[in-house]
């Protein structure tokens, strides 16, 4: 049975998905333009696809990164064979770091492939030994690197090795614990946390951008492929991405006919409106375009889909609306052209099932927050780079093989709306009405629009309709201003049959960095009003500390090294506050602000997220 084939056959007119865009406050054209990588790996086992991927690619007038292993360093035809595609076409010669073998390296890497895996000693042994050996071929060190991961250690030490590298390939956008189940528990890339376009990785952490130069690890990251952002956040995403034949692994396509694989440009193409630019890469390896276990269909089909994306990338070319660069000229690019601190946004419309979902995503050197609009505009996903949480990876390290940035809310990991027992982490806003509560992320929205800038970004939901048992209804509408510094601002509007209704903004908090609890111990939960501060440390026995008119409710959670405050903003009188600790069958603290709606139908919560 074929799940999403007859889903992707539309495709709705930009017009129709994008009514309201604005960036710095000004009006846009509908498109902005795209900044394009593709990228190649030779493959001595599969050498003749590979040249035909940069056959295909040249005689559509564009350019690649291309990219050796150590142990294609030894091989005189392809070594020869790049120079000239350098030499004619532009292309770039980078050094991959995947499939760590070859002379000398076997009796290091023994058959483990990923640099980020290895102990620190290791690391530098097997880098030395590629990047020595780049040198000698090419009389120079590459300035453009490729592995799925870096961790911070692994990025120290090629720095070191080889300064001249401007530009790599850094991560993979949220592949963590559900690829690693969907690939029968066997694929140890943990990437969750991280920017979903270019960035400054940070020293401590190359997953979290940088505050500043002083911060910052010296490259510009890409990360591996464009990812759907709505299945990004619902399910694995490696079959969604700007990968043709990944896209056929998960049965997104009716043979040749697959619509979403431009859909998906398009929606990239489509946040240039708000961030001013754009970023999309492809990199297909060759075992992907010939016959593969993966698939249900011949090679003709790879290569067909394949085709298609590079042509449709011509057109937008030829149009004026793409750019193709090498990896290293995007990177000089983008330190020319990107600040540290610029805050970049997207809007995820779900297209491949149609289900309509909005999601909004911002990413800062602060913070990386989800709006799941579906679930009323709750925060369903936060990491608090504010924290600087640092992390290298290795058999050397407490982390192991996880190199994911922790977060504070996650909630399709942590149960997100009640499923059997207690609700799970996520914030939002419950009403209660004689007796009769409602959670608004039982109640989906939409984003009615979207604004930012280099102060932020502003998004306003559409109204959510909330109905009581006794039928009586209240209209919510929701505005967010993330701001840096970790601020982010709830304005609330109810309208409707709002006497007698209570409204309790709360946020439930669970950090970690997989599905799997993480030991609480050390959080201390903290309610203030005019006059106390009352503290109490996190034991598991599902104590509370309640406050009338409170000042402030607030945690300070060393797993993520932050505290996080929520108060009231713009005049807002609460009239109650809490912090609660959970139990060890509902790992997670709770803060909440109750509103009386008799007082005013307006209110405004201040969320602070602070190291």
């Amino acid at each position: 049975m074929r799940l999403a084939a007859p889903g992707v056959c539309f495709r709705a007119s930009p017009a129709e998905e994008y009514a309201v865009r604005k960036y710095d406050d000004k009006t846009t054209r509908r498109m902005g333009m795209m900044k394009l990588n593709i990228f190649h790996r030779t493959d001595p086992g599969r050498y003749e696809i590979f040249k035909q991927q940069q056959d295909l690619v040249h005689s559509l007038g564009m350019k690649t990164s291309i990219f050796l292993h150590y142990f294609d360093l030894f091989q005189d035809h392809i070594v020869a064979d790049a120079l000239a595609y350098n030499e004619e076409f532009g292309d770039e010669i980078g050094l991959a770091l995947n499939r760590l073998e070859g002379p000398g390296m076997d009796d290091i890497s023994r058959g483990l492939e990923h640099i980020w895996l290895f102990d620190e000693e290791q690391k530098r042994q097997l880098m030395e030994m590629a990047l020595g050996k780049f040198e000698e071929v090419f009389e120079r060190m590459p300035t453009a690197v490729t592995s799925y991961h870096f961790d911070s250690s692994a990025l120290r030490i090629l720095k070191e090795i080889a300064p001249e590298v401007e530009g790599l390939v850094g991560g993979c956008f949220e592949e963590g614990v559900r690829v690693f189940h969907g690939c029968n528990h066997s694929w140890y890339l943990f990437n969750e946390g991280m920017p979903w376009g270019p960035w400054f990785p940070a020293k401590g952490h190359t997953l979290r951008p940088a505050a500043d130069e002083t911060d910052w690890a010296g490259v510009v990251a890409v990360p591996h492929l464009a990812r759907d952002m709505s299945l990004s956040y619902e399910g694995r995403n490696d079959f969604w991405a700007s990968h043709p034949p990944n896209v056929i692994r998960g049965m997104g396509n009716d043979a040749s006919f697959c619509p979403y694989d431009l859909n998906l440009i398009d929606q990239y193409r489509m946040q240039a409106d708000f961030n001013g630019h754009t970023y999309y890469n492809t990199f297909v390896g060759t075992q992907w375009l010939t016959w593969n276990h993966n698939s249900e269909y011949p090679p003709e089909v790879a290569w067909d889909l394949y085709t298609k994306q590079l042509t449709y990338f011509k057109q937008l070319k030829d149009q004026g609306e793409l750019d193709d660069l090498t990896l290293t000229e995007y990177a000089r690019w983008h330190k020319e052209s990107r600040a540290f601190a610029e805050p970049e946004v997207y809007l995820a419309k779900e297209m491949l099932y149609q289900s309509h979902k909005h999601y909004f995503w911002h990413i800062d050197p602060d913070l990386r927050v989800l709006i799941d609009a579906n679930q009323g505009g709750s925060i369903g996903d936060l990491r608090a780079y504010i924290g600087r949480v640092e992390k290298a990876t290795g058999p050397d390290t407490p982390n192991r093989e996880n190199g994911a940035y922790p977060y504070l809310i996650q909630s399709q990991y942590r149960t997100g709306y009640p499923n059997h027992s207690f609700d799970g982490s996520r914030t939002t806003l419950k009403l209660v009405k004689n007796g009769q509560e409602v959670d608004l992320c039982t109640v989906p929205t939409k984003v009615a629009s979207v604004e930012r800038s280099s102060a932020g970004s502003r998004i306003v939901l559409t109204p959510a309709s909330v109905v009581f048992p006794d039928g009586s209804s209240v209209a919510v509408e929701t505005t967010y201003v993330i701001e840096p510094g970790g601020i982010i601002t709830l304005k609330r509007s109810l309208s409707g049959e709002t006497e007698g209704v209570l409204a309790t903004e709360y946020l439930k908090g669970a950090p970690g960095c997989t599905e799997y609890p993480t030991d609480l111990h050390g959080i201390v939960l903290q309610v203030v009003d005019s006059e106390t501060t009352q503290e109490m440390d996190y034991l598991y026995r599902r104590r509370r500390l309640e406050v009338v008119e409170p000042k402030c409710v607030g945690a300070v959670v060393p797993q993520v090294n932050s505290r996080v405050m929520m108060a009231p903003e713009n005049g807002s009188t609460p009239s109650s506050g809490l912090a609660r600790e959970g139990n060890l069958f509902e790992p997670y603290f709770v803060l909440e602000l109750t509103y009386d709606t008799n007082t005013s139908t307006e209110f405004s919560t201040c969320l602070t997220i602070t190291a």
